[in-house]
């Protein structure tokens, strides 16, 4: 078992070290804190209210009273790339005759990833969109849109897979 000893770098700074003096958690007067294994390897940061724990595992949390990040896109244009690191839930109008999806910047292989689609068709109607070659829908069938003017479709993906496959599910459509 290791020996942790407590101290002050300097008068704003507070640091907790392992027996080896490895900086484990690092408390600085100014900048963001983190926090290190016993190799000085980072873990985690502190962050303007975020702790960015660069892919790291996170275990056996209790959460409470959540919320996913919202990526609001707007108007679609003729292709539309959704990346996931911006959000886990997508608003979309519906602006072009057809809107073609690409998915991007999904979690690594082994990790799932998952995120909600919402889209709305614009003041026309009629809009349709071009699913990416990687979305698997029930028995191989991509669903139809919702055509009447600002009608909602909303839509849920998955991937286990870095992205190679997303399962598409319809969640419900003609909302509004």
């Amino acid at each position: 078992m290791a020996n942790f000893i407590i101290k002050a770098a300097s008068t704003d700074d507070f640091l907790l070290q392992n027996d080896g003096g490895t900086t484990i958690i690092s408390i600085p007067g100014s900048g963001n804190p983190s926090i290190a294994d016993d190799a000085g390897n980072t873990i985690a940061t502190f962050e303007t209210n975020t702790l960015n724990l660069g892919d790291k595992t996170l275990l056996r949390p209790l959460i409470k009273d959540y919320a996913e990040t919202g990526n609001a896109i707007g108007s679609t244009g003729a292709s539309q790339t959704i990346d996931i690191t911006d959000g886990n839930v997508i608003t979309a109008t519906l602006a072009v005759a057809t809107t073609t999806f690409t998915f991007s910047n999904p979690s690594a292989s082994g990790s799932g990833c998952s995120f909600t689609l919402i889209l709305t068709q614009d003041g026309s109607g009629s809009r349709a969109v071009t699913w990416p070659g990687a979305v698997d829908w029930a028995s191989a069938t991509a669903p139809t849109l919702s055509s009447g003017a600002a009608d909602v479709d909303i839509f849920a993906f998955i991937s286990v897979d870095a992205g190679t496959t997303w399962y598409g599910f319809t969640a419900g459509q003609d909302m509004s």
